[in-house]
């Protein structure tokens, strides 16, 4: 678990992230000490993440336990599975050292994107401008690919073509497969 020292330096780095401001490096531990303590994050951000799927969720569930059970499996899922593809396409480019530091700021970033989506969320699942909330969602996606992708670019030192890469096969595993299954699972989508 990281520590609040941690913690607060972390923030300030994905607040020049956001920026995409390059010294973001400089505020997170990148060892692999550093990556395998950002995992700690996953259960603090359990519970605001099924809140904002909860707000998010357009139809009622027919069981609100099936619904965060399948929801807390898939985030689970999403945060084991993607390190794995960033520490393989670190070794098929020959960028092994980087993969820690890319995984414990992948990770972190989560913190980021919980509190970019916080907003809207709360637009939309009390029902209050649908068209800005729908907007904001949009631009909030668009930024979070872009912000990602730098991330990859100056935390694994990749180009800008194995960046886009990257960050496209993040979210075709997460849009077309991880959270298509858990909304099959909660009993939101026919077979």
């Amino acid at each position: 678990m990281p520590s609040w020292i941690e913690f607060r330096l972390a923030c300030q780095g994905l607040y020049r992230l956001a920026l995409l401001d390059r010294t973001f490096l400089s505020c997170f531990d990148r060892s692999s000490a550093g990556a395998i303590r950002s995992f700690g994050l996953l259960l603090p951000l359990m519970p605001l993440f099924l809140g904002l799927v909860w707000l998010s969720t357009s139809q009622a569930p027919p069981s609100v336990g099936l619904f965060l059970a399948a929801k807390a499996m898939a985030y689970i899922y999403s945060w084991l599975l993607f390190p794995f593809v960033i520490l393989t396409a670190a070794h098929l480019l020959d960028r092994d050292q980087d993969a820690a530091g890319g995984i414990a700021i992948y990770n972190w970033a989560s913190v980021l994107w919980m509190a970019l989506q916080l907003p809207a969320a709360i637009l939309a699942g009390f029902g209050i401008a649908p068209d800005m909330a729908a907007l904001l969602n949009l631009a909030i996606f668009v930024a979070s690919l872009v912000i990602e992708g730098f991330l990859f670019m100056v935390a694994v030192r990749l180009a800008l073509w194995q960046s886009a890469l990257l960050v496209a096969v993040d979210v075709v595993l997460s849009q077309a497969v991880i959270w298509p299954i858990s909304d099959w699972l909660a009993g939101l989508q026919a077979p």
